[in-house]
């Protein structure tokens, strides 16, 4: 278990030694060092490539015969200290043409075996800086193999049929390197740097349980077919053995210890072990309690300032119930309580924070008052070892610096950062920076000096690059964030976590804030030119513009002017396939491009053709574009300097939208007013490019205002695509209807009610003329007027409208009226009918004396009863005429 924590504190390696060489005469030589003793608890451990520079000059050559096998079982102890680009661990050749008779590589992507030249490709992960327990059993008869991780199997398989066969004997078994020839042609990127113990053949296929066993370290028998034990190796370069514990080897715990021996209030305390990953320590046993005590007491009189024994915070509290103590972290109870200086904790509910005392008391725990005028060093403990994230423009495909490090040795008095592969980050207490070093290029430095020595390089910090690097010149400084922080999250400025969605949400999230800085949504690529449309989809076919159209109103509808005023929602939406978009979110608002990426971004420009005036689509106050989330996403490159989510402008679009009142032409078409439907359009033409780049495509046209206007309703609107010259354009008709209902009130029913007051006229007493002509020319003058007043509200045409049918008809009718009731006048000679009524029917007589064969008299009462039938009948055709026209007329439209 100790092993475990001090992986974290302090790498203690030994010294390189050379073994025998491989030819006869070299082994009958005394070797240049001896191989060290092993005791009984303690393991032989073949150490290569400490340092991290890979080197092609690094392995060990087995000596020993290596047997000839059919089926067989290979196992080993492993301890990984860096990836290499492919991390040969082992390689056996028996000639320069069969040089992948057996080769394992630890890969970052996974766990490679091969097998005679046929690959055992797995996803299997090799544990970094943990020991671990391999197995790889191969069955000849049947070609299958299988793979076990400390003792569990993970992988399994089958060769190809035909693949079966015997490996031969006597050939170059290298560890450290992959043989491209017989014993030689090594390249450092396929290198191996770590540990291995435990290396044993066994000519035949071991069982699961058997495999377990050796895995726990319960049994530890060696190879039939080649035991470790009597393995005799040379060794070359940065390669030594190095002596082991037993329980050191063979614990597959993951946790671990690292010791911060900077001042830190409790707040800053707990902040540093969150942005690493881990949490405030609390040792769990007495044994761990002593190996913090002894790792950290050498600074223990800086980390208590000299004002006391109080020297270094513990993870743990009881502040919501005194005398119960649980993690800062999770709240959980302590798993052991101890040791306790004298008759602490005895502070009560004013002293809550857990610490660990030097002086009089060393390694024993004390309470004090949570405040934060405190400073001590810190502890911070992690369940599994945690991976801190580089990202900057540093960091590109060909840099000389890793993008992932984990926690390592004290340097200088601090951690370091271990790069994955070949490069680290240490304290340099000469320049009081931190300096960033590759350890495949040589120079290849970069440095950041903090304001304060206790800061730590973690978050977003600007560093200063030695030597070239990415394209960048030498001291060229760079923002290069370093954080826990995995797929999905957003690192603050202060290294602190939180999920990507919440980064340019318009809510403050990080402490810092920086989470709402610099919430650019497009990455605007190197030479992009705004005036050139994007490259389409297909290739050899137009853009396609979507336009989005929503009708909001109509404030006026002038048929005087022949005018219509529309607002309404223009939105275009494109994709150019030359942008990307950064963490678009579901809600569109916030996806909103700031005016400088507007201005650094082509977007499509449209020409309202038939509009009163030259208007076009405009990047005014009140636009907007924002960018669509339609496709997926992918990770940021490691070269961004912060996280990102990057989505394609192959699956993503930007959309601009603006609001208009614009006023436009309309050819209204009056001949059946006033129920008269009338269509009008709106024509929208792309200017941008012709028809052959642009193509503006009608996709979502509505209308979402009110459907009952003051003097109209509007049916439906509709959409066409059209060809305008050369452009592409798109033609919005909207459909709508005059409501009839004031003109039928205010003058169909008046002049109808003038015609029956006219026409009652037919039934006055006939001797008397006077009223009979003054009712009919009253009538007749109220029509001319109301026809007057109508004809001056609408415009001027040169065709009748139905309604102007109307009136004329009505001044006619009117007209006849009068001119029989002079006619009757004219033959009465001025002579006086009597009038009775006999049988309900009344009858016109002559007055005594006078005679019924008069001409006049008779031609007077026959034009009377003429115009008592004549005038409803031509009324009665002339409405069934009229009003079946302006059904017909609404029958068609509708």
């Amino acid at each position: 278990m100790l092993v475990a924590w001090a992986v974290c504190g302090v790498w203690a390696w030994g010294v390189c030694l050379a073994q025998d060489p491989a030819s006869q005469e070299d082994l009958d030589a005394p070797p240049s060092q001896d191989v060290p003793s092993v005791g009984p608890e303690e393991t032989l451990v073949l150490s290569l490539q400490e340092s991290g520079q890979p080197s092609s000059s690094s392995y060990a050559r087995l000596l020993t015969s290596f047997p000839e096998l059919g089926s067989f079982t290979v196992c080993y102890r492993l301890l990984l200290l860096r990836f290499r680009e492919e991390s040969t661990l082992m390689s056996y050749a028996v000639s320069d043409d069969k040089d992948n008779e057996i080769r394992m590589d630890h890969r970052q992507t996974g766990y490679k075996v091969v097998l005679r030249k046929m690959w055992a490709k797995t996803e299997v992960e090799t544990p970094l800086r943990y020991w671990s327990h391999f197995c790889f059993t191969y069955h000849s008869d049947s070609g299958r193999w299988q793979i076990f991780v400390d003792g569990e199997r993970q992988a399994k398989g089958e060769m190809p049929a035909g693949h079966q066969g015997l490996l031969q004997a006597n050939g170059s078994y290298i560890i450290g390197q992959e043989q491209d020839t017989f014993g030689g042609g090594f390249q450092r990127d396929q290198s191996f740097s770590g540990e291995i113990t435990h290396l044993n053949y066994w000519a035949r296929v071991l069982d699961g349980h058997t495999i377990r066993q050796a895995a726990a370290c319960r049994d530890l028998q060696e190879g039939d077919a080649l035991r470790w034990s009597t393995q005799r190796w040379r060794l070359s370069g940065e390669v030594r053995w190095r002596v082991r514990p037993k329980e050191e080897v063979c614990d597959t715990s993951t946790r671990t210890i690292t010791i911060f021996l900077d001042r830190f209030t409790l707040p800053a305390a707990i902040n540093l072990c969150q942005v690493v990953g881990g949490e405030l320590a609390v040792p769990r046993e007495a044994e761990e309690n002593t190996w913090l005590y002894n790792s950290s007491k050498i600074m223990a009189d800086t980390c208590s300032a000299g004002q006391g024994s109080v020297y270094l915070w513990l993870g743990a509290n009881d502040e919501d119930s005194e005398g119960r103590w649980v993690h800062w972290g999770s709240g959980q109870p302590l798993e052991w309580l101890g040791p306790w200086r004298g008759g602490a904790p005895n502070g009560d509910t004013v002293e809550n924070c857990l610490v660990m005392l030097d002086g009089k008391y060393p390694s024993y725990w004390s309470d004090i008052a949570c405040l934060e005028t405190y400073s001590f060093c810190v502890a911070c403990e992690f369940s599994r070892r945690s991976t801190l994230h580089m990202k900057g423009a540093a960091i590109c495909h060909d840099s000389p610096f890793n993008s992932r490090y984990v926690l390592g040795e004290q340097r200088n008095g601090r951690p370091s950062l271990a790069g994955y592969f070949h490069s680290d980050i240490y304290w340099h207490p000469e320049t009081n920076s931190w300096v960033l070093r590759s350890l495949k290029v040589e120079g290849a430095t970069a440095s950041w000096a903090p304001m304060k020595d206790t800061m730590y390089p973690f978050g977003t910090q600007q560093w200063e690059l030695g030597t070239e690097v990415c394209g960048m010149k030498a001291g060229t400084k760079v923002p290069l964030t370093i954080s826990v922080c995995s797929g999905g999250q957003f690192t603050c400025a202060d290294g602190t976590c939180i999920d990507l969605s919440q980064r340019c949400d318009l809510r403050v999230d990080c402490r810092d804030q920086s989470d709402e800085s610099s919430c650019s949504v497009v990455d605007v690529p190197p030479g992009y030119s705004i005036t050139i449309p994007p490259p389409p989809p297909t290739r050899g076919e137009p853009l396609p513009v979507a336009l989005n159209l929503n009708l909001i109103a109509f404030p006026s509808i002038i048929t005087q002017d022949l005018t219509l005023v529309a607002s309404f929602k223009l939105s275009l939406r494109w994709r150019d396939v030359r942008l990307n978009f950064l963490d678009l979110k579901d809600d569109l608002s916030l996806n909103l491009l700031s005016a400088k990426s507007v201005e650094a971004v082509w977007s499509p420009r449209v020409f309202f053709s038939n509009a009163k005036g030259n208007v076009f689509t405009n990047l005014d106050q009140g636009s907007r574009i924002e960018c669509v989330r339609e496709g997926p996403s992918r990770p940021g490159p490691p070269h961004h300097p912060v996280e990102v989510n990057i989505f394609s402008g192959y699956e993503n679009s930007l959309e601009m939208s603006q609001l208009y009142t614009v006023t436009y032409t309309c050819d209204f078409d009056l001949v059946m007013f006033p129920f008269d439907f009338q269509v009008c359009s709106l024509w929208f033409t792309m200017v941008s490019a012709s028809s052959s780049y642009l193509t503006l495509v009608p996709t979502n046209i509505t209308y979402s205002g009110q459907t009952n206007l003051i003097e109209y309703t509007i049916r439906d609107v509709s959409a066409e695509a059209m060809q305008d010259g050369d452009f592409s354009a798109v033609k919005v008709a909207v459909r709508f209807s005059r409501r009839y209902e004031f003109y039928v009130l205010t003058l169909y029913i008046p002049t109808t009610l003038l015609i029956l007051t006219a026409y009652t006229t037919f039934y006055f007493n006939p001797a008397i003329f006077q009223p009979r002509i003054i009712v009919a020319l009253t009538a007749l003058l109220v029509l001319s007027s109301l026809f007057t007043q109508t004809s001056n509200s609408l415009p001027k045409t040169s065709y009748f409208k139905m309604v102007d049918v109307w009136l004329f008809f009505s001044v006619v009718i009117i007209f006849l009226m009068i001119i029989l009731q002079t006619l009757v006048e004219f033959f009465s000679l001025g002579k006086v009918f009597h009038i009775r009524k006999r049988n309900n029917v009344i009858q016109m007589k002559p007055p005594p004396g006078a005679h019924t064969e008069e001409p006049g008299l008779s031609v007077s009462l026959g034009i009377l009863l003429l115009g008592r039938i004549l005038i409803p009948v031509i009324v009665v055709i002339f409405n069934s005429v009229y009003w079946g026209a302006a059904f017909m007329y609404f029958a068609n439209l509708e």
